[in-house]
């Protein structure tokens, strides 16, 4: 009956207004608002009250944690329907303030409390058979996971393209073999990649016709920020032959601001599940949070936050994103270390650091703690040792919930008012590893989440060798991370996209900067070496110098799912290397 009155009121609202909406839903959820003060879409996302959320609204429970006093997030289940929904709300005695629909989450606005009373409302909120999870705000100190600018003596020089001497302000691409991924570009489709961080210079050179926002409260809300503009300029930065090569060419990057108001040192863990929840419905695939808490941090520590409610809430965040189809892969910063930049295991670095097989929360949903883990990945950072070996960074924190490294000290990308700088961190290194995934990802979009976090993590070639001269503070769990490697990143997508392709690998040794197979060009290493993925059958290969001249040939054959070294082919004179400041369109 319930149902049929919506339906009449709302068709009555309709037709007397005669408003337009950009969708259905909108203009459901617009009636259902006004009248019912909750929406009735799945894709309905409100986040007015984040302003609302100040320093003094803040309850410390230690120096770095803390919770909002008036404040309660409720994820219900999926399944119920509308009016047990409004019975739910007319039930309780917090106000309605808040929704993310497409992760089942409302947010519960009270008079302040303090924690006990908090929870003892969690607790009988919780006994409604409705609910599926009921937890605090937590919050947390703000600390970007950078270093200050770079201190670690690169010179700002262009510098030469040699993948295995990596050097110069280009060292980072070159580490992860960038360029010979770039050769695979008629594979790549389009992809729309998520940006949490803080504010985008939407008119940096590098950056322009590339940062979105999900709506115009997004983009108001946008303030350039050095940090958020070197993030975007590492994952996505336009190939226009200046300033810097980002990973990811063929994208968009979808961004929100979530750097704290001015002099507000706090941040909710509601606007990190609000942003992923925004953003995956946006479209994005690979969301980067280069972001978390162990830099406020005063060594290890395991509390209720890091144990239980903080692991709860983001896991559940992601299980009713998949469970509605969206399918995402989240990719955070290690860490740099606690305040006395001592690395610590990476599990306190707060988000989904927290999350693991012990304590991942799925409720109802048809979803396994797996199917969370799995789209989960965890960077640290490795530092260069310059003749194509790694080495972990000494302020990167270590542990097990490390997925995978990358580069992250003097890393040069954009930064505020059209310009570039060095910076490094975990924070650096996350962004890296978001690129290298979204390359995969646009090689086949019907990949999984799972499939693109298995692609990144094992087709690797080189390990972060432990940082033998830190006397560790703390009792750390040490060991060898992969190092991401964007080319055979992408030769892995390939092969599990197209079963027709097999590859091919041999040395030459005369004037030659490229192979030509199939109409597609493959860049040759600076020792001469070369490895490509192409389809099978027998060509002419052609290879060309550093200019584009066609300086010989040779013969080639492919099978289709084999690997075939057709050794040396000898010239006389070496192969150089080629300047950094040319990039392939």
């Amino acid at each position: 009956m319930l149902n049929k009155i919506i339906s009449v009121i709302m068709s009555f609202a309709i037709s007397l207004t005669g408003m337009v909406y950009s969708s259905i839903n909108d203009m459901i959820d617009a009636v259902s608002e006004f009248i019912f003060g909750i929406p009735c879409s799945i894709e309905a996302i409100k986040d007015d009250f984040f302003s609302d959320i100040d320093a003094s609204d803040i309850e410390t429970v230690d120096e770095d944690k803390g919770f909002v006093n008036d404040k309660i997030a409720v994820f219900l289940n999926p399944d119920i329907s509308f009016s047990e929904k409004l019975s739910f709300f007319n039930s309780i005695d917090g106000t309605l303030v808040g929704w993310s629909a497409p992760a089942d989450l409302y947010v519960l606005d009270y008079d302040e409390m303090t924690f006990e009373n908090v929870m003892s409302e969690c607790e009988r909120i919780y006994e409604n058979e409705n609910v599926e999870l009921a937890v605090p705000v937590t919050a947390f100190k703000y600390s970007s996971n950078k270093t200050p600018v770079d201190d670690f003596g690169y010179p700002d020089i262009s510098g030469e393209w040699d993948e295995l001497n990596p050097e110069g302000r280009n060292w980072w691409l070159e580490a992860i073999d960038a360029r010979q991924a770039w050769d695979y570009e008629k594979y790549f489709s389009r992809i729309d990649i998520g940006v949490v961080d803080a504010g985008f210079d939407v008119d940096h050179n590098d950056l322009n016709g590339k940062i979105y926002f999900p709506d115009s409260k997004q983009a108001g809300r946008n303030r350039q920020n050095p940090h958020g503009c070197h993030v975007a300029g590492i994952i996505g930065a336009n190939h226009n032959s200046s300033g810097i090569a980002g990973i990811c060419n063929n994208s968009r990057l979808i961004c929100v601001d979530w750097e704290p108001e001015l002099l507000q040192l706090w941040i909710s863990d509601l606007e990190i599940y609000f942003a992923l929840s925004t953003l995956v419905e946006s479209g994005a695939k690979v969301i980067n949070f280069s972001l978390g808490t162990s830099g406020t941090k005063h060594g290890n520590s395991s509390n209720l936050w890091e144990r239980l409610i903080t692991p709860a809430a983001y896991s559940y965040t992601m299980s009713s994103l998949l469970a509605k189809g969206y399918d995402f892969v989240a990719v955070q910063s290690a860490g740099n270390g606690d305040a006395d930049g001592n690395p610590i295991d990476a599990k306190y670095n707060g988000s989904f650091t927290t999350i693991n097989k012990n304590n991942v929360f799925t409720g109802s949903n048809n979803v396994s703690a797996d199917d969370i883990l799995n789209r989960i990945i965890i960077v640290g950072s490795v530092d260069n040792n310059g003749d194509g070996t790694y080495t972990q960074s000494f302020f990167s924190n270590v542990g097990s919930t490390i997925s995978v490294s990358a580069p992250g000290e003097s890393i040069y990308s954009c930064s505020i008012d059209g310009g570039y700088e060095y910076l490094s961190g975990t924070s650096m290194s996350a962004p890296i590893v978001t690129g290298v995934a979204s390359l995969v990802w646009s090689v086949n979009p019907s990949f999984t989440g799972a499939d693109v976090k298995d692609i990144i993590h094992t087709s690797t070639d080189s390990v972060a060798e432990i940082y033998t001269r830190l006397p560790y503070a703390y009792d750390v769990e040490l060991e060898e991370y992969p190092v991401v490697n964007a080319k055979l990143a992408v030769e892995e997508a390939i092969r599990r996209t197209d079963s027709s392709v097999g590859t091919v690998s041999g040395k030459i040794t005369k004037n030659a900067a490229e192979i030509v197979c199939d109409g597609v060009s493959h860049t040759v290493f600076s020792d001469g070496t070369f490895s490509f993925v192409s389809s099978a059958g027998t060509s002419t290969a052609q290879v060309l110098d550093s200019s584009g001249n066609i300086v010989g040939s040779f013969a080639l054959s492919i099978s289709a799912g084999e690997t075939v070294d057709i050794g040396e082919i000898i010239f006389e004179q070496s192969i150089p290397a080629t300047n950094s400041d040319a990039v392939k369109e």
